[in-house]
């Protein structure tokens, strides 16, 4: 079964979508990356300790002694070479030890992105994707206000497990004009095996971290922020949301909202 096919058990066999009355004709193959897309993110997060997004309850660990903050940030997906695959516009905030993080997935950039993605999204109603991390509930919420629909999944083996965290400084450098002292965090998985990660703490800014590295299998996950406010955020943006619809799995969300999009526009 194809990857169409598992979230849209009833598309067309002629290979091509229509997604409303002003838009041309879409190939499936572009209609497949986009499901693929989407598919890569927000599914990665209920499978994987380290989803492409990077929020998860394993990123608390690196904000060291913050414990409340506001901050636009970038997230950038380097492959083994190093090069830039993948750049995503992420707005953040922590309170309580709660994580939340807002994508816009429509700005999202990339080469490999096609030029219908941001129009697709935005028609199924998946462009802007919310995350909230709640360890006093033990799990992740992922909803879309596009779809007033959210999936609320259990933290992983490696998000339950207490493990010790040991910050060892290995040098001093500068990002965007602020004095750091880069650390590497080492922590340990649920199966004992070691990890490392690496933090640029601002001394100007009570030792936020203002630059963040995540390994991502063969990857690397960079994630730098902007002029944070080191200020208690309101508590409403880390609640449930209010009257969303919702479902088992992103799985399921995604069956949802993918299926809706073409009943309303393929001819």
């Amino acid at each position: 079964m194809t990857l169409l096919r598992l979230f849209l058990p009833n598309a067309p066999a002629n290979g091509l979508l229509r997604p409303n009355n002003t838009m041309k004709m879409i190939p499936m193959k572009k209609l497949l990356f986009v499901t693929a897309l989407v598919a890569s993110i927000v599914s990665a997060s209920a499978q994987f300790s380290s989803p492409p997004t990077g929020v998860n309850a394993e990123m608390l660990k690196l904000f060291g002694d913050t414990k409340a903050f506001s901050a636009k940030a970038t997230a950038r997906l380097l492959d083994k070479d190093q090069k830039e695959t993948l750049s995503m516009p992420l707005t953040m905030a922590m309170r309580d030890g709660k994580l939340r993080s807002e994508l816009n997935m429509s700005e999202m950039q990339g080469n490999a992105i096609p030029a219908e993605a941001a129009g697709m999204m935005k028609q199924a109603g998946m462009d802007q994707m919310i995350t909230l991390v709640l360890p006093d509930k033990k799990a992740t919420v992922i909803s879309y206000p596009g779809l007033k629909s959210y999936a609320e999944m259990p933290f992983t083996e490696n998000e339950k497990t207490e493990t010790k965290v040991e910050f060892t400084e290995v040098g001093k450098e500068t990002i965007d004009g602020q004095a750091c002292v880069k650390k590497k965090l080492t922590t340990t998985d649920s199966k004992g095996r070691p990890q490392e990660m690496f933090v640029w703490q601002a001394t100007g800014l009570k030792n936020f971290p203002i630059q963040m590295e995540l390994p991502q299998r063969s990857n690397k996950l960079i994630v730098k922020f902007q002029a944070p406010k080191l200020e208690t955020p309101d508590a409403a943006l880390f609640e449930l949301p209010a009257g969303y619809t919702k479902y088992d799995s992103i799985q399921m969300l995604m069956q949802s909202a993918l299926m809706k999009m073409f009943s309303n526009g393929a001819k």
